[in-house]
């Protein structure tokens, strides 16, 4: 009678471990193997999660280790999977090489979606399954079908209950049940790993950073640009910004713990603005869970981007806390379906934003009744949109959220984002009466599902969205039609860029010179590299014409952020290396 857990992450078997106390998978004597799976793409670099500090409180709760990369190596976890013939004979070699005896087998995997779940759950053919969430993406809908070989045999979902009444998506089309892991359960383990980490943090972070007088703020970075979301300087950019934001609140010091994956290289512009603004700074480079930080430092805030640590640091350990850049990251979301556009949605939806024009909105993490009466429709009608074959049942509640929205549309763009014109159009979706242009016949007031005459071409919302296919599509008359109207109710950066590089391609540069200008000039107030970069990269495109304007705003975006590579060749030589 055995029991494997499959873990790739420290927080994963947390998780797990915690539920085991709970007793949520039973009191039987049934032996308990951890099966620890290394997924980052070079693993022999890696710290696997049974090596990391504080793993011995997690591993306490297991009858064995077994190091899966050690078992199928020189392939990958995220890569081996067998033939299906194949099958039999691995479960005949897997269950010698691990020991597994005769009798029932359970098997507890995480990312059912993927391998090397999906590989275990392969090979292991006769046992019964269960899954656990790693975070706040299980409130999103599943990413691929299972087969019913599979489907058929999960039991239940277990997930750490993190925003109240919020019910997870993951597997709920196959009604499969979810069960919340015991909170009182998951926070008396973390005091033990929090115990087992103190020497190193002890030994890493000063004291004067520690403790609720300390007036220290937590930085969290995330993994964005491997992941393709945002670019390695619009990162950096974004840290930047949380830094600045921390300051500005009047935090006395600041700490970032950067993601475990991400380059080391993405805290060095901030370790830059650090020095210079003399504020006490340190960077977390140590393989600890950012939930034992929290329990040690006990910082007064916490401020990230869309990270699973916000809702932890809230709901278990009551700690403020504040985003940046979610709103931004949902507008660039591609493809649509990326599992990251609930953790995200969530976080906007919930988070106070310091980013916001005016002042950021109150933290709604805990606020059950407006949970369950605004945030659980609008996250199940993203998801519907999302996956619409795959949970059809939503529909209505889609249908009736987005009709009750329309009203509020022009003051949460991130309507727009999610329920843009094609999307609404694709699935007969409900949406507000908007001005739209169609190539060559002008403009219409039309809303969606409204048809015209059975030749005419596609149409384009008035909107920053809608612009923003433009620009994608490469539409240069639409860009300059659409942007010249969206003009005329405010300036915007995007806009002007976006039509700069339109005239470039028409040849138009004077008119492109004029629009990179106007853009420098709504960006004088600008404290962003990040923009100053994005101006000097389309007056780069000019060529010679566009030479003063580029090392203008490289020079800009240099005196912002001195360390960036990028800045310092736009300043010297242009984007294409010209001297």
């Amino acid at each position: 009678m055995t029991r494997i857990f499959a873990a790739s992450t420290l927080y994963g078997a947390m998780t797990v471990a915690a539920a085991i106390d709970a007793g949520q998978f039973g009191r039987d004597d049934r032996e308990r193997i951890l099966l620890v799976c290394n997924n980052v793409d070079i693993p022999e670099v890696a710290t696997p999660l049974h090596r990391m500090p504080g793993s011995a409180a997690v591993l306490a709760r297991f009858h064995r280790v077994v190091y899966w990369n050690d078992l199928i190596y020189p392939f990958h976890p995220s890569l081996w999977g067998p033939r299906d013939e194949d099958a039999p004979l691995w479960r005949t070699v897997m269950g010698e090489k691990m020991g597994i005896r005769p009798g029932p087998l359970d098997l507890v995997v995480e990312s059912i979606q993927v391998k090397p779940a999906q590989t275990l759950c392969k090979i292991f053919s006769d046992a019964s399954l269960a899954v656990y969430a790693d975070g706040v993406m299980s409130y999103g809908p599943t990413r691929n079908d299972l087969p019913r070989p599979i489907h058929g045999r999960i039991g239940k979902v277990l997930y750490l209950d993190l925003i109240p009444t919020l019910l997870p998506m993951l597997l709920t089309e196959y009604g499969i049940p979810s069960e919340p892991v015991r909170t009182e359960a998951v926070l008396a383990l973390m005091a033990e790993l929090t115990e087992e980490c103190r020497p190193i943090l002890d030994r890493v972070i000063p004291p004067q950073m520690t403790g609720n007088g300390s007036g220290t703020a937590l930085l969290l970075g995330q993994y964005l640009s491997p992941l393709g979301i945002l670019t390695e300087e619009e990162e950096e950019e974004l840290h930047r910004r949380m830094f600045e934001h921390a300051v500005r609140l009047g935090h006395t010091s600041v700490v970032f713990k950067p993601h475990p994956s991400a380059p080391s290289s993405l805290a060095d512009t901030l370790a830059e603005a650090a020095r210079e603004s003399g504020v006490p700074f340190l960077v977390l480079d140590v393989p600890v869970l950012a939930e034992t930080v929290f329990a040690y430092l006990r910082p007064h805030r916490v401020i990230g981007c869309f990270s699973t640590g916000l809702f932890t640091a809230r709901a278990l350990y009551g700690i403020p806390v504040a985003q940046i850049g979610a709103l931004e990251v949902i507008r660039r979301m591609r493809p649509y379906a990326n599992s990251n556009r609930i953790p995200a949605t969530l976080t906007h939806a919930l988070v106070p934003d310091l980013d916001a024009a005016t002042a950021a909105p109150a933290d709604r993490i805990l606020d059950a009744g407006h949970i369950r009466a605004e945030v659980t429709p609008y996250v199940q009608a993203v998801g519907y949109c999302m996956q619409p074959k795959r949970y059809a049942f939503l529909r209505p509640v889609a249908e009736e959220y987005v009709a009750a929205a329309v009203d509020g549309w022009d003051a949460r763009p991130e309507l727009s984002m999610h329920f843009n014109e094609r999307t609404r159009t694709r699935l007969e979706l409900p949406g507000p009466r908007t001005w739209k242009w169609r190539r060559g016949l002008g403009w219409t007031l039309r809303g969606t599902g409204e048809r015209g005459e059975p030749d005419e071409g596609p149409v384009t919302d008035i909107s920053l969205s809608g612009f923003a296919s433009l620009v994608e599509a490469k539409d240069d008359q639409g860009i300059l039609e659409v942007g010249a109207r969206l003009l005329t109710e405010h300036e915007n950066l995007d806009l002007l860029l976006g039509m700069a590089q339109a005239h470039i391609r028409r040849k138009e540069n004077d008119q492109a010179v004029r629009a990179i200008e106007r853009a420098a000039r709504i960006s004088a107030d600008s404290g962003r590299a990040l923009v100053w970069l994005r101006i000097a990269e389309t007056a780069a495109k000019l060529g010679k014409q566009g030479d003063d304007l580029r090392r203008r705003a490289a020079r800009q975006a240099l005196t912002l952020n001195p360390a960036s590579p990028a800045a310092q060749r736009l300043v010297k030589s242009g984007r294409l290396g010209r001297r």
